[in-house]
């Protein structure tokens, strides 16, 4: 009997090491089987976050190139860096749109903005095996516009997010992390419109046109338009061209723009020449004053439409975000019916010859320059 006594404690100590090495095993087992079942990943509105001062969120757009799901994410730990793809509940745009229009109240008598989304995503690794531990970065890749009519006018892009840690059976945390990833992101535009909403021109409210003309003295080869100084034939001083005219004048309008925003509206500056070129202006030699007057009232005509064109552009109502493409619009309108009064005129007048018709114009120009209060 005592032959079989270490016998039975050597089959007794193996029982002990089996049973041992299969808790290990079914230990290690459920240790690489810890698979996370994944669901898609909600955006919950713990409470509102702030309320925008300057702008309301409108909506938010999906510009993403990459329309993947939204996280690649560590599920256990045998499949390691084999990443399982999840979404946003209800879609990634949905998701971010139900959450920001939630969580920040909006006031619609502000500014609207729109959230164009170029990329949202969540991607893991697994940081070390032994002890689950799982590390991700969530990238954001924004641009907030503001909503103009039919137009978007873009303000400030945002790239950015953050990166965490979390233990691997902690994928619920992911909507935390992604939630207060879009909360900073929010709030890097909100702190920009708040420093830059009184002196950026993209978030002015208003435009205000101080029209002016041009008070600077003739030069060497431009005459302005003046009550003050009518024209002579000194002015005329280019090579006459090869053709039956007694005379020719080059007269022309144009306008320089300078702009500037003061609490919130832009003023513009908006200064407006009518001329004459000298060196593109001739006569023959042995003209007399009549030919001077028809030169003199192709240069009224010209000024005649700057008077019109000023009219005009104080008449508008300018939205911040157009209100340069109106004025070249009516600029360029001003400028053909110039060539039109112009053409009319030389064609009504024979260039000048048909004496009746030159009166009558004479008649009509000075009437028009008084209505206009060019005396």
């Amino acid at each position: 009997m005592k032959l079989k006594r270490p016998y039975i404690r050597i089959v007794f100590c193996r029982l002990k090491l089996a049973i041992l090495l299969l808790v290990m095993l079914l230990f290690i087992k459920e240790g690489y089987a810890q698979k996370v079942n994944l669901e898609p990943i909600p955006l919950r509105v713990a409470s509102q976050v702030f309320s925008p001062e300057e702008y309301y969120i409108a909506r938010v757009i999906d510009e993403r190139k990459d329309l993947n799901p939204t996280a690649f994410v560590v599920v256990d730990l045998m499949r390691g860096n084999n990443l399982e793809t999840v979404n946003l509940k209800g879609g990634t745009i949905a998701a971010l749109e139900g959450y920001i229009l939630e969580a920040y109240p909006a006031d619609k008598n502000l500014r609207p903005v729109v959230i164009r989304v170029k990329d949202c995503k969540i991607i893991e690794n697994l940081k070390n095996p032994k002890t689950g531990a799982v590390e991700g970065d969530i990238h954001l890749d924004f641009t907030f516009a503001m909503e103009k009519g039919d137009e978007l006018v873009d303000l400030l892009d945002f790239q950015g997010g953050i990166s965490y840690q979390r233990g691997i059976r902690q994928v619920n945390l992911l909507e935390a992390f992604l939630r207060r990833s879009v909360n900073l992101s929010i709030k890097y535009f909100d702190d920009w419109i708040k420093k830059d909403a009184g002196n950026n021109q993209k978030l002015a409210k208003s435009v205000r046109l101080e029209i002016s003309d041009y008070q600077r003295t003739n030069d060497k080869d431009t005459v302005f338009y003046s009550t003050d100084r009518a024209l002579s034939w000194e002015d005329f001083k280019g090579r006459p061209s090869f053709n039956n005219y007694a005379a020719s004048i080059f007269a022309s309008i144009g306008y320089e723009s300078n702009s500037k925003v003061e609490n919130g509206e832009i003023v513009v500056d908006l200064v407006f020449k009518t001329y004459m070129l000298k060196s593109s202006s001739w006569v023959r030699s042995g003209n007399n004053s009549y030919g001077l007057n028809h030169e003199q009232r192709h240069f009224d005509i010209a000024k005649i439409v700057t008077e019109r064109l000023k009219n005009t552009l104080e008449a508008l109502q300018l939205e911040p975000h157009n209100y340069e493409r109106k004025v070249s619009f009516h600029y360029l309108e001003a400028f053909r019916e110039m060539n039109q009064m112009q053409e009319e005129y030389d064609r009504e007048t024979s260039n000048g010859t048909n004496g009746s018709a030159q009166q009558r114009w004479n008649e009509k120009i000075d009437s028009t320059l008084r209505q206009l209060g060019v005396d």
